[in-house]
């Protein structure tokens, strides 16, 4: 017998999706390894995406196309600074797609990617990589957790 129970905030699920760019591009998908547990409104994913499970039944499927702001915003060029590297604090010699943390000043690090390397600086981007990004998922609900 095929439950025809709906999703709703508070329950654990079992799902796959796969994330795609604008061009088709897969970018991420779950469907190499067993399906993740989430709960719906713990924040394990992206908000728009809770809000796309809720009222699936297991086995469902949907398509979703998030636009920047439903998902990593939009590029920020205020978030890409030119930091010494004596800031970094690595222990390694500074490369291009290198991810440091970089102090805000706040006592809050920051993720950023290095673009740039230069003799006493290191140009780092911490907009998120998908930022700016119009994404497309394919969810499907596994199973809703008793």
């Amino acid at each position: 017998m095929t439950s025809t129970r709906k999703a709703r905030m508070g329950d654990k699920l079992l799902i796959h999706y796969v994330c795609r760019s604008q061009n088709g591009r897969v970018l991420e998908s779950t469907h190499a390894a067993p399906p993740p547990e989430i709960v719906l409104g713990g924040k394990d994913i992206l908000p728009a995406l809770e809000k796309a499970f809720v009222g699936l039944t297991a086995g469902e499927r949907r398509h979703l196309v998030l636009r920047p702001m439903q998902a990593f915003g939009d590029y920020d060029p205020e978030l890409v600074e030119t930091v010494k590297r004596t800031q970094l604090r690595l222990g390694v010699e500074p490369m291009p797609g290198m991810v440091v943390e970089v102090d805000q000043g706040d006592g809050e690090p920051m993720p950023g990617r290095i673009i740039e390397v230069s003799e006493d600086s290191v140009l780092v981007d911490c907009n998120h990589p998908l930022a700016g990004e119009t994404l497309e998922y394919d969810l499907t609900l596994v199973e809703i957790k008793e």
